[in-house]
């Protein structure tokens, strides 16, 4: 695609009149993390960086998702004096990074460093064209990529100073991205064998080591995967259920162990469940995994804990690291105004039904269009180019859904702007009044159910602060 807990509480999983399935009793809401994804949190502009970083924060977000191009970053040719495990090394260009960790972290906002392409002395031999193979993604060199990673866990540890001070600890890396397109990892399949996740397995093993040895207490991210696949040998694209399954070393719907000698290392699990329909839209092969599809994954993870196939063999956070539709406006062919904002509400819901502890949307502002048209760039921004806020701000800012679940009963969730009382109100004719006074906790997120029938417009108010009004039906 266009550049917790395991699911032990997959839990919660309420229908809300949003898809098929059992509606069992409503848990205790566990917390969802808000990420944002942005160009402009790494520009070279400094008022222009500042500006976006400030109003990401301004959104409820808690992180921000920042680009480590490894070839960008290293110097372009090896030379014997350089040490790539040494933060200081003065080859190293860390210095865009570098300010984009302190202003994320200065505006309160946890940065997710996620580590792409290698440099091409860190390519692996017999390097096709860049045609079969894009830059940076032939298979790169787990040793060095664990070199790599020391000096960048070290780098903001907490403990590195740089010329002008101490730099920011970072607690969260994400090893690659998309690992199962061609565009990011290659080659995918080797004489009818599917050699990617072994390969990848390797690096993420490589980085993970250096990561914890470096940075005690860093949270190592599993790569998140492109939602779609081509279910068949020498594709492009691997399924994500296939790359998954072999990545943890078992085998077919059973999901039979196999031997397995370096078990994958990671902290918490992600995947990239980008919809090209509604948040409710299921994938049509069982092989990927969008965003209702997160049982197709998370069996997956648990079996692999249990026969020790992941390390370490504990429960994992489950993130969900890209979502996006683009709007309209500006792009004609994106989804119009109302829905896009409904689509981020109740996609957000989705998701935090099924177990995910965290999602990052991509982007904060739409992308500059081409001369060619919208279809090259993003315009899923919540906020347009020229800096108006959508109405999928408001969306991303104070989500609030509500639906029935079987029987009929009224369910409302929400995450609030703040911690406290929130007041859902429905519309009378005499304008709104009280239906319900659901708290949010530490996580900011709400839940309540209320006996009512009937077609209802509710919204939720905190403070000031209200939500996009949602429609119940009968």
């Amino acid at each position: 695609m266009r550049r917790r807990a395991l699911v032990s509480v997959v839990a919660t999983a309420l229908t809300l009149g949003l898809g098929p399935g059992p509606a069992p009793a409503v848990a205790a809401p566990h917390g969802l993390k808000l990420g944002l994804a942005d160009a402009s949190f790494e520009s070279s502009d400094a008022a222009l960086r500042g500006e976006w970083t400030a109003r990401a924060r301004g959104t409820g977000a808690d992180l921000a998702m920042l680009n480590v191009v490894w070839s960008a970053i290293a110097p372009r040719k090896l030379m014997a004096e350089f040490e790539p495990a040494n933060p200081a090394d003065p080859r190293y260009r860390w210095t865009g990074l570098d300010t984009a960790v302190r202003n994320a972290v200065g505006a309160g906002l946890r940065p997710v460093l996620v580590v792409n392409y290698a440099p091409s002395w860190a390519e692996g031999p017999n390097r096709p064209s860049l045609q079969t193979a894009m830059e940076g993604t032939w298979r790169p060199s787990p040793r060095q990529l664990g070199l790599f990673a020391t000096a960048l866990a070290t780098r903001y540890s907490g403990r590195f100073a740089d010329s002008t001070g101490l730099l920011p600890r970072v607690r969260y890396f994400q090893v690659w991205a998309e690992e199962n397109l061609w565009i990011d990892l290659n080659p995918l399949w080797e004489g009818g064998s599917m050699v990617a996740p072994g390969h990848y397995r390797a690096m993420l093993n490589a980085a993970y080591a250096a990561i914890h040895a470096a940075n005690p207490g860093a949270r190592v991210i599993l790569g998140g995967l492109s939602p779609y696949g081509d279910a068949e040998r020498g594709a492009r694209r691997i399924p994500p259920v296939w790359f998954w399954r072999a990545l943890l070393c078992l085998r077919g719907k059973r999901l039979h162990p196999v031997r397995c000698p370096h078990p994958a290392h990671f902290d918490i699990a992600a995947h990239n469940p980008i919809e090209v329909g509604g948040p409710g839209l299921h994938a049509t092969s069982p092989f990927d995994v969008s965003m209702p599809d997160i049982g197709r994954l998370t069996p997956i993870l648990r079996r692999a804990i249990a026969t020790r196939r992941v390390l370490p063999a504990r429960p994992k956070p489950f993130w969900a690291t890209e979502i996006w539709w683009d709007s309209s406006p500006p792009d004609p062919e994106g989804v119009p105004a109302r829905r896009h904002a409904r689509f981020i509400a109740k996609g957000l819901f989705e998701l935090w039904r099924q177990g995910v502890d965290a999602v990052v949307w991509w982007y904060l502002r739409d992308q500059a269009p081409r001369r060619s048209g919208f279809a090259s760039t993003q315009q899923s921004g919540l906020f347009f180019r020229d800096g108006r806020p959508k109405l999928a701000y408001r969306a991303f800012r104070f989500p609030f859904v509500a639906g029935r679940e079987r029987g009929g009963r009224l369910v409302l969730w929400g995450k609030a702007p703040s911690p406290g009382r929130v007041v859902v109100e429905r519309r009378t004719r005499r304008g709104w009044a009280p239906l319900a006074h659901p708290a949010a906790g530490r996580n900011r997120v709400f839940l309540a159910r209320v006996e009512i029938q009937g077609a209802l417009r509710l919204r939720a108010r905190q403070a000031g602060t209200t939500s996009l009004p949602w429609r119940v039906r009968r």
